[in-house]
């Protein structure tokens, strides 16, 4: 089962055959079995143990999904690596399609008695994934209870009981088991497999959702600019966020003492030192990024991702410091310096050294200085990654020496501007238009100085992309994002390039999220441990329902990217579409401290309050700014994302309304809107109607430039109910849910939705505003009876009979 890739399954690395004997090879886990903790500890808690269960389950979902029933699901096959489950031994596994051959003799009662399903104990030859479920309900019950349900003297007598007698309600065992854990469980075993949950993820979406009595509440990147899109900035695009998790998130809580559960061997690659020209910083940078991803195809090889790395750019930490934030035991450091030697070529001097740290001590593994003309820059960062995994005894196969040597090109004038495109992208701190057209531009160069430069395409369909979500949408812009893709597909079928370059076109552009995660899965194949795509493919997921999936994303690029501000903020938001408001401040709290100015973290931080009923204490968030952050930027944000002017105190509103039309990047749309919704609010209604008849027209415009974008229908529809036009601001919110439904976007479907309740209560019909609300306090969104209980856009509905309801909740 070599082919099983999962966060929660010990990996098979290798395998073979030699001398006769079959041999194969697998990680080496610092931990134990989940048996040996039971019998140490008897019992676990209860949170413990569904935590365990829903990774596990987690993890036979995944094997279910690409054809393998595991068969002997029990304490002794899960292990248990830093607190956290690891599914192993799928040697009596069989494979599900009829076509493949199957891994045991079928027929037989292969398995472990206590913990085997009634159709395994009974030879069935068509057992399939619920079998699996059945043991793994069995394993949680004896986490909880100490034993398991069908505990008797023999094998035999095990076997039987199944067949005859129910297993004692888990609550007559042992009172604290929440009720739907209790039926979650006994659904699970039951004796009909057609009676137990269709698949292990369902299975462990039913324990997720179950109070715990040990907790109040218990998951190429940038974000973008308030323009135009006014979603959460956490939700919009697929470079904007991954991630909805149920349950406690492992990567989260890692340990920042080195240790790491995701390798023995994890390295991280630090920012080069760049010893000339302030200029040419971006080259040295892009040496060091290059180096990185090759070491990152490597198997057996576990590299932390840029994001982290890039945080120890001219850092004063100790070595032995940064090593142990983020849990790697090897660095790669190097100095790259640009020079021109006697003959007037220009001549790049790098010198890498690779360090381990063990122990507190330091000592290099490898070091060795290179001086190449530019033109060969390439064979450099080839040279510098296989002496690398050669020191770190990493042995390359023929593919993998393929990977290492490749050039992303074989023109150094393209790589050039595709260096200073990277620069660009990733000084972003939000995806603001201008910024947006400064990379594209520079990856547009790179292409017209060679048009077979796959990678860069990639890169230009993914900013292309985003800047259609974020800024007014046109088809020419639409339509260039698609020819980047296309191209990039053409260049590199089956790639990550490819991967991310369509996944962006199709959830940005397209909004066809089936497509965009047909698009992923193909990617991560190829690269299963590219961060950007794994978190692409978390928000992906959960934008498709499957929460489930989404987690086991997130916790592979959490522990990957364990120093990442935006994956730190993208965790508070879920958290408080969860409702789990203190867990959210927590993780908040962290983003803050690893990037106290963004914007997106310092809004995420004040809706946590205002979820909970408290306007002072997001209003106290706000003041709370660091002074470096520019104030305008800070309105504008807070305005057009979540519309949370309202938000903002009465100085504040005063200088918002004061700002031109030219602090939106020149988007009348929302300029306009925002000025109607916030006169409207401070009780200048024919200030408002002003804005709101100017917010129609270009609106209007823009609808017409992209007629199936669902949200420029619902914020024309708002704009249309300010001005008193019930028929058409209905037609036009209701046309905008349409097109984004929450059953295939659960991310903009919700925030379309509230912009529907906002349009049904302002053209007066509050029951149909209330049936919205009643909904949406159903699923994970940001809404709670505290936030509307203060938010005056609803004050229109205080003194119905049904909103008091709703708010006393």
């Amino acid at each position: 089962c070599a082919r099983l890739q999962h966060p929660h399954i010990l990996t098979v690395l290798d395998s073979g055959e030699a001398n006769g004997q079959l041999w194969f090879t697998m990680p080496f886990v610092e931990g134990e079995s989940l048996r040996d903790r039971l019998n140490r500890e008897k019992q676990l808690s209860v949170d413990e143990a569904l935590r365990i269960t829903r990774e596990a389950a987690s993890a036979l979902d995944y094997a279910h999904r690409h054809g393998v029933v595991h068969r002997d699901i029990k304490p002794e096959n899960v292990l248990l690596s830093d607190g956290h489950a690891l599914v192993a031994d799928f040697g009596i596994g069989r494979a599900l399609a009829s076509g493949e051959q199957r891994l045991t003799a079928t027929g037989l009662s292969l398995g472990t008695p206590a913990y085997m399903s009634p159709e395994q104990a009974a030879g069935d030859p068509n057992v399939d994934g619920r079998s699996d479920i059945y043991s793994l309900a069995t394993v949680l019950y004896e986490m909880l209870s100490s034993e398991t349900p069908f505990s008797a003297p023999t094998s035999q007598a095990m076997i039987a009981r199944r067949f005859t007698d129910t297993a004692k309600p888990l609550r007559q065992v042992r009172e604290s088991v929440p009720e739907s854990v209790e039926r979650a469980v006994a659904k699970a075993l039951s004796r009909t497999a057609a009676d137990r949950f269709a698949t292990a993820s369902e299975f462990s979406q039913a324990l997720s959702v179950a109070p715990t009595v040990a907790t109040t509440a218990s998951a190429a990147v940038a974000t973008p600019t308030p323009v135009r899109r006014r979603m959460s900035p956490a939700l919009t695009t697929l470079a904007l966020g991954f991630l909805l998790g149920v349950g406690v998130l492992f990567a989260w809580r890692r340990s920042e003492s080195g240790k790491n559960d995701i390798g023995s061997r994890v390295i991280a690659v630090l920012p080069f030192e760049n010893q000339g020209d302030a200029a040419n910083e971006y080259f040295a940078d892009g040496i060091a990024d290059e180096v990185r991803g090759k070491l990152s195809a490597l198997p057996g090889l576990t590299v932390i991702a840029g994001a982290s790395s890039r945080e120890y750019k001219k850092t004063t930490k100790s070595i032995d410091q940064v090593a142990r934030e983020l849990g790697a035991q090897y660095l790669l450091v190097g100095k790259v310096q640009w020079v021109k030697d006697a003959n007037g070529t220009t001549r790049v001097l790098v010198s890498p050294e690779l360090m381990q740290v063990r122990g507190g001590r330091l000592t290099t593994r490898w070091e060795q200085p290179f001086n190449a003309a530019m033109t060969d820059v390439f064979a450099v960062q080839a040279d510098i990654a296989s002496k690398v995994a050669s020191a770190l005894d990493v042995a390359l196969g023929d593919s993998a020496r393929r990977a290492v040597a490749a050039a992303p090109t074989a023109n150094v004038a393209a790589y050039d501007a595709f260096l200073k495109g990277e620069a660009a992208s990733q000084e972003l701190s939000v995806a603001d238009p201008p910024s947006l057209r400064r990379a594209i531009g520079f990856y547009e160069q790179a292409v017209a100085l060679d048009s077979t430069f796959a990678r860069a395409w990639s890169r230009l369909a993914f900013e292309r992309a985003t800047l259609y979500f974020n800024a007014p949408p046109t088809r020419e812009l639409a339509e260039a994002a698609r020819v980047a893709a296309e191209r990039t597909r053409l260049l590199a079928p089956g790639s990550a390039d490819a991967a991310l370059a369509w996944t962006s076109y199709y959830s940005g552009v397209d909004h066809d999220n089936e497509r965009a995660h047909e698009a992923l899965e193909s990617g991560l194949k190829a690269a299963p441990n590219d961060v950007q795509l794994l978190g692409n493919a978390a928000l992906i997921e959960q934008k498709l329902g499957r929460s489930d999936a989404a987690l086991q994303h997130f916790a592979r690029a959490r522990a990957l990217d364990p120093r990442s501000a935006v994956t730190a903020r993208r965790l508070s938001t879920t958290l408080l579409y969860l409702r789990r408001y203190p867990e959210a401040r927590a993780a908040a709290d962290s983003a803050l401290a690893l990037a106290p100015t963004n914007l997106s973290i310092i809004e995420d931080r004040a809706m946590i309050p205002l979820a909970q009923g408290d306007l002072d204490g997001a209003r106290a968030m706000i003041r709370a700014a660091p002074a470096s952050v520019d104030q305008t930027a800070l309105l504008v944000f807070f305005a057009a994302y979540q519309d949370l002017y309202w938000v903002l105190d009465d100085r504040q509103q005063q200088q918002l309304l004061e700002l031109p039309v030219s602090a939106y990047d020149g988007d009348r749309a929302s300029w306009s809107i925002i000025r109607a919704q916030t006169y409207f609010a401070r009780g200048d209604r024919a200030r408002s109607r002003i804005y709101a008849d100017s917010a129609r027209l270009t609106l209007t415009e823009q609808v017409r430039a992209a007629p199936n974008d669902g949200q420029q229908h619902a914020l024309l529809g708002l704009a249309l109910a300010y001005l008193g036009e019930k028929s058409q601001a209905i037609q036009e919110g209701e046309r905008g849910a349409q097109l984004w439904p929450v059953a295939t976007d659960a991310f903009a479907g919700t925030y379309i939705q509230h912009q529907l309740a906002r349009i049904y209560a302002l053209t007066g019909e509050p029951d149909k505003a209330i049936d919205i609300l009643e909904s949406l306090l159903k699923i994970p969104y940001y809404l709670s009876p505290g936030w509307l209980r203060i938010d005056p856009e609803f004050a229109m509905l205080k003194g119905n009979a049904r909103f008091e309801r709703l708010i006393a909740r």
